[in-house]
């Protein structure tokens, strides 16, 4: 057997072991650059270490003395695939491929309508309103702060305070009537000079929208202040008939409970005259003068069957009707029915249930129990009736003293977080009893806390009508006080306004429960994808011992066994979790004695909605 070797730098065919490149010998085994060839009429050497004897370098090179010639590619010519194209054959073809094409897309689009149809709806959050967004700050611009040192408080006193309400994010006013011309009669049409006039107040108003706030006014369009029952709003005109004593059909009758509750008489709105003085007015300030909204007192009708009052439902619906006319306009409006809390029993409509402000607790007792306050929820769903939409602490046409056992900021946390937008009276954010002292107190400075720079003997006289303390409190005080929230209502209320901002208070569900046995009441607001809530109220009065108690059974469950501190009332009181991250919500110890407590979980990997109508269910079973 004879072995060709030669050298070459060509690569080794791809058919190198069928067509030797000599002529009587053939690939026995190629790599890369390198190929033994088998000779014939030579016996094979199944030894190769003889057949190849290894070189000093242990490499061979074989060249290859000929190539073979592979066929050059010749391409389809222009008529070669016109002939294809026009092929019925390939036409044939063609048009399956493009009607499958077609009949996949169509069943990709049935399938996604399908998909989105029948799968499970994500629960998503609807656009707020202008008036849910941020609470009512409801203002009497007498009172507030004076600009031109005459005693009294004006619209450019409230503008000189702008900085503190947007501190304390207050966007949406409610003015009080005062700023209405008091002389001779009230009409609700011409502004008082001393605290406004018109021009300037049509200014404000575009000041206002620019600025993404909102003004509300105070139209008691249903009564009138005239004890004599003969004089009212309408353009001086006296009524057609003399309004008698509503107490005259017996004391419990509504009529009679309204002047009592009020100090006004109910207008009768069976009457046209009273009608179209009330509408022109609504038309007036919400198209005319685009005001945002209106609060009114509660109309109603005498009927003359029963010699009794009744609430005049057809007024209240042309009343909404004007205000969705004059919404094709301009944007959203609001029209508020401010009604006194010894007539809640009378209403029965379920038409304006949205638009009524509701007080924050049961007033009917003094003594407020956790039982209570989750019944009085209860009762709106017994009544088949969403929670109210607004809420209360009380309101300035009334004369009732509201004395309750629980503190203001028990009354205030309630009245921030309940779903709903709170209304919340000028001096209340600092913990002023109205009923005692009208002015809003900015510094300690003597005789007015910075009310107003007026020395006169007559200013000192009305100052002194007030029982005026502003060295005992004031904002400037309550500002100063270096976070310490106990001694600061101002600041508790800063910390309520920014947590009502989140999600879970904003748009987040509402579970509620209480112990009777402890006295205690709670309620969750808490967001599919969104830290959750706890607030926990203890009522009682008198401090005895420490509660031990499991929050997570408590709740039924609701919430997750390790949770979050966030803030506790007052400081001083039980600070025992004040520095703990991470809290065992079976084993806790609170306060005995009256209390907040408000702690949060992270995000639970199954909806809030579907674990609490779960936990239901197991308590039912």
């Amino acid at each position: 057997m004879t072995v060709d070797i030669h050298s070459s730098t060509a690569a080794v065919p791809e058919a190198a072991n069928e067509n030797s490149l000599n002529e009587h010998c053939q690939v026995k085994s190629k790599v890369g650059h390198v190929a033994k060839f088998q000779c014939e009429n030579e016996d094979q050497i199944s030894n190769d270490d003889e057949l190849y004897p290894k070189s000093s370098s242990g490499i061979f090179q074989i060249s290859f003395q000929q190539f073979k010639q592979i066929p050059e590619f010749i391409p389809l010519t222009k008529a070669e695939l016109k002939s294809f194209i026009n092929n019925p054959y390939w036409r044939k073809i063609r048009l399956l491929i493009g009607i499958f094409y077609v009949f996949f897309i169509i069943l990709l689009l049935l399938g996604s309508i399908m998909l989105i149809i029948f799968s499970t709806k994500c629960s998503s959050k609807s656009p707020l309103k202008w008036y849910e967004k941020d609470l009512i700050y409801e203002v009497d611009l007498q009172m507030f702060s004076d600009s031109d040192a005459d005693g009294q408080g004006d619209l450019n006193g409230f503008l000189s305070k702008f900085d503190y309400l947007q501190k304390y994010s207050l966007k949406t006013f409610l003015f009080r009537p005062t700023i209405f011309q008091q002389k001779n009669h009230l009409d609700f049409l011409k502004l008082n000079s001393n605290i406004l006039n018109q021009t300037f107040f049509d200014s404000f108003i575009k000041l206002i929208h620019r600025k993404d706030m909102n003004v509300i006014l105070d139209l008691p369009l249903s009564s009138t202040n005239d004890l004599n029952g003969t004089f009212w709003y309408g353009f001086n005109q006296s009524l057609p008939m003399q309004i008698n004593n509503p107490c005259n059909q017996g004391e419990e009758s509504l009529g009679c409970r309204y002047w009592k509750s009020s100090e006004r008489l109910p207008l009768d709105f069976n009457e046209k005259q009273v009608k179209e003085q009330a509408e022109n007015r609504i038309r007036y300030w919400l198209l005319s003068k685009n005001v945002d909204g209106i609060r009114i007192d509660l109309p109603l009708q005498f009927n003359q069957q029963t010699n009794l009052y009744e609430i005049s439902s057809e007024t209240i619906s042309q009343w909404n009707l004007i205000k969705y006319q004059i919404e094709k306009q301009t944007k959203t409006k609001l029209i508020l029915f401010d009604i006194p809390f010894d007539l809640l029993d009378f209403i029965k409509q379920n038409d304006f249930h949205n638009e009524i402000i509701y007080p924050i607790l049961d007033k009917s007792s003094s003594i407020i129990k956790a039982k209570q306050i989750d019944e009085q929820i209860d009762s709106f769903h017994s009544n088949h009736r969403s929670l109210p939409k607004f809420w209360k602490f009380g309101s300035l046409r009334l004369k009732e003293q509201i004395q309750t056992n629980l503190s203001k900021e028990i009354q205030l946390t309630m009245t921030m977080l309940f779903p709903g937008t709170p209304i919340i009276l000028y001096g209340e954010e600092l913990s002023l009893d109205y009923n005692r002292n009208r002015l809003m107190l900015w510094t300690s400075d003597l005789p007015s806390g910075g009310f107003s720079s007026c020395l006169t003997d007559d200013c000192q006289r009305l100052f002194h009508l007030y029982e005026i303390n502003p060295l005992k409190t004031n904002v400037k005080r309550q500002e100063a006080t270096d976070g310490n929230v106990e001694e600061s209502f101002l600041k508790y209320f800063s910390y309520l306004t920014k947590l009502r901002q989140e999600n879970s208070f904003r748009y987040g569900l509402f579970e509620k429960g209480f112990s009777e046995k402890f006295n205690l009441f709670w309620f969750i607001r808490e967001l599919s994808g969104q830290r959750g809530y706890l607030i926990l109220f203890n009522l009682n009065k008198k401090e005895e011992k420490l509660i031990h108690l499991s929050l997570y059974e408590l709740t039924n469950q609701l919430i997750p066994l390790s949770i979050s501190y966030e803030y506790q009332w007052p400081k001083n009181s039980f600070s025992l979790y004040q520095n703990q991250t991470h809290i065992n919500s079976d084993n806790l110890f609170i306060s005995s004695k009256q209390s907040i407590f408000i702690f949060s979980w992270k995000v639970k990997l199954i909806k809030p909605e579907t674990l609490f109508q779960k936990a239901k269910l197991y308590l039912v079973d």
